[in-house]
């Protein structure tokens, strides 16, 4: 039989933060891939320079080469005649020659001799030999997110592949109702969106997510697969059979693979989330309903993915005038979805009414996290709340209130 409820005893959200946080080290996994698709990525191990840029020294501005010997008599009542090929900005300075004149303070006698008005010194107005960087200069060390003027950098500097950081999720729906997006369902037939929404959002960061095939309501099914999934991945997400239904087995197989650290927390939406350890690794029962998944997946897992160092964007925090209260739960953190808008030049944040289905999702902008213990939040209170997306879907507007 499955078990039959929640744990009464529910854990307090920050008691299970901290629990997750503390539960498991980040995995060691790594790969080399070309420099050029590298962008997004973060660096595994240190990257240094293969090569001294610019190997040469370099004529600055456009103008003659000298040798700065020739020119020390040089002056505006006593011009020198010297030996000067041109060289254009850039451009390596020829064989014995260390300093450039610009062309605008010469004057050409030959297309190679000019005459020159003042003294210069070695090196002046040149680029000098590896001012850039040298041969086995330290570029990025490892933790580093790859941007798209490192990779330029990187294959000036001769690094055609470099080591990234890799990160493995397993994915899996479990119930004998759910079946595949690309089947029309029957009545009471359910589609694994889930499983879809949650490898979006991972892969949005670099993690890549394994989806794997529909387990069926069977403990011994859920637990083999639970095992196959944790020796293929660094996590694993299952979806469905948390709560308290008939069939919801998920729990005993998790504990059955491994070790349950707990089942249910004092979070809304969210509460039947579940953790078990299993070889080290963090196994989470996921609640079914998508809001319920997508706040476990930003307040519970996130976290982790980023003490991982996933580049998981920092958040972006607006305050703005609540429109409508946001009544309290006794004992339980709140994180209730928003919609963010601008009007009379004030930021309003209105709460996404409780409804079934998707909807809720794509309306919120933001979430308002109401912790355990507070006050119920009023109409007209001043509150701050997180944007959902804040590297791809805040609204323009939104950086004027930043």
């Amino acid at each position: 039989m499955p078990r039959i409820c929640i744990n009464s005893q529910l854990l307090s959200f920050d008691e299970a933060k901290s629990l997750i946080l503390s539960s498991f080290k980040s995995p060691n996994n790594r790969t080399s891939m070309p420099t050029a698709d590298s962008c997004g990525y973060v660096i595994a191990e240190p990257v240094y320079s293969q090569r001294t840029n610019p190997p040469l020294i370099l004529s600055g501005p456009d103008g003659i080469a000298v040798r700065s010997g020739e020119t020390s008599n040089a002056s505006e009542n006593n011009p020198v005649e010297v030996e000067a090929p041109r060289v254009n900005t850039g451009m390596p300075l020829p064989e014995g020659y260390d300093a450039v004149i610009a062309v605008e303070e010469i004057t050409a006698v030959t297309d190679t001799r000019s005459l020159i008005y003042k003294p210069v010194s070695s090196h002046q107005n040149t680029i000098a030999k590896g001012v850039d960087i040298k041969k086995g200069d330290l570029l990025f060390d490892c933790g580093h997110v790859i941007r798209a003027f490192d990779v330029g950098a990187m294959l000036s500097y001769g690094i055609l592949d470099v080591s990234v950081k890799t990160w493995k999720v397993g994915v899996v729906a479990t119930g004998d109702e759910i079946i595949s997006p690309y089947t029309e369902p029957k009545p009471g037939q359910i589609v694994d969106s889930n499983s879809y929404m949650i490898a979006s959002a991972l892969r949005q960061f670099g993690v890549t997510p394994v989806l794997y095939p529909v387990l069926n309501d069977d403990p011994d099914a859920i637990s083999a697969g639970i095992k196959t999934m944790i020796s293929e991945c660094d996590m694993v997400l299952i979806f469905g059979g948390s709560s308290a239904g008939s069939k919801d087995y998920t729990v005993d197989a998790m504990e059955q693979s491994g070790t349950l650290l707990f089942h249910g927390v004092a979070m809304g939406p969210g509460k039947p989330v579940t953790l078990a350890q299993v070889n080290n690794k963090p196994v989470f029962g996921m609640p079914g309903p998508s809001i319920s998944t997508m706040a476990v997946l930003y307040e519970l897992i996130f976290p982790l993915l980023s003490e991982w160092c996933v580049p998981i964007p920092s958040p972006t925090y607006i305050k703005g005038i609540l429109t409508n209260p946001v009544p309290s739960i006794e004992g339980f953190d709140i994180f209730r979805l928003v919609r963010v808008r601008s009007e009379n030049d004030k930021t309003l944040i209105t709460p996404v009414p409780w409804v079934f289905g998707h909807m809720m999702g794509i309306q919120a902008d933001a979430i308002l996290h109401k912790k355990a213990g507070s006050d119920t939040f009023i109409q007209g209170q001043e509150v701050d709340v997180r944007m959902v997306e804040p590297n791809f879907s805040e609204p323009s507007w939104i950086h004027a209130y930043q």
